[in-house]
């Protein structure tokens, strides 16, 4: 029998698969009988996996790299050249602090992000006119000050896209809607913007628009991509009725 308590504080860890065994066989077992929490877990995974892909290799800098053999107690004879260059490798103890470091990031973004899409959304539904449902669309990184809405119908048949401040593109590149469910990404618009950076498009999709638990615009080719491959500019949850 599945559990009817919400699993919430444990999905951060179990999207990054972290969990004890027997907490993320809990996990597991709760998520088929539960939509928030699938809801929740998917936002979680749609952020973790743009974190992953916005990652960029780099040195450390030379004064940070002393700073973490000093504390670390280290010699300076552990590092290693390559090839001449100032190039070091991470020894297990480092990787573990590093590790730790990352984790923490990428939680506190996660979950800072997923309360702030909450908080909108709860917002925007409680003030939907006439049954219908706005679903915000953040701004990432990228495009800060961008924004949109997802509008969909009371019945969830029906729905549409808008955007203000998103940068026109060229003609061969378009923006590109995403809908997330149960982890799969399903393409419901594309759609260009004036000169004012506004825009908008009916969205189209398999299955009821409500059965959809985030998503996300991306900038692809024009004629639109059979998975992600662009920048993402807008990323939201669509917390279900």
């Amino acid at each position: 029998m599945i559990d009817d308590k919400h699993v919430l504080e444990l999905l951060p860890a179990y999207a990054l698969g972290s969990l004890e065994e027997e907490e993320a066989l809990q996990v597991s077992e709760h998520l088929p009988g539960c939509s928030i929490c699938r809801s929740e877990l998917d936002a979680y995974q749609v952020v973790i996996s743009q974190l992953a892909l916005t990652g960029v290799e780099t040195d450390p800098p030379p004064a940070l790299r002393k700073q973490l053999f000093d504390q670390l107690e280290i010699p300076p004879s552990a590092t290693i050249g390559d090839s001449g260059n100032d190039r070091w490798r991470l020894t297990p103890r480092i990787l573990s602090v590093w590790s730790l470091v990352s984790l923490l990031l990428i939680l506190a973004l996660a979950v800072g992000s997923i309360f702030m899409w909450q908080r909108i959304n709860q917002l925007e539904q409680a003030a939907r006119p006439g049954g219908m449902y706005s679903f915000a669309l953040i701004g990432t990184e990228i495009l800060p000050e961008s924004a949109g809405y997802l509008i969909v119908g009371a019945d969830g048949l029906n729905g549409a896209v808008i955007v203000d401040k998103l940068p026109p593109l060229d003609e061969d590149m378009e923006y590109q809607l995403w809908l997330t469910k149960n982890g799969e990404l399903t393409s419901g618009a594309l759609l260009a913007v004036d000169e004012m950076g506004y825009g908008g498009r009916r969205v189209s999709a398999p299955d009821n628009l409500l059965t959809y638990s985030s998503a996300s615009m991306t900038v692809e080719p024009a004629g639109g991509s059979d998975r992600p491959t662009g920048e993402v500019v807008l990323i939201g949850t669509l917390t279900n009725p």
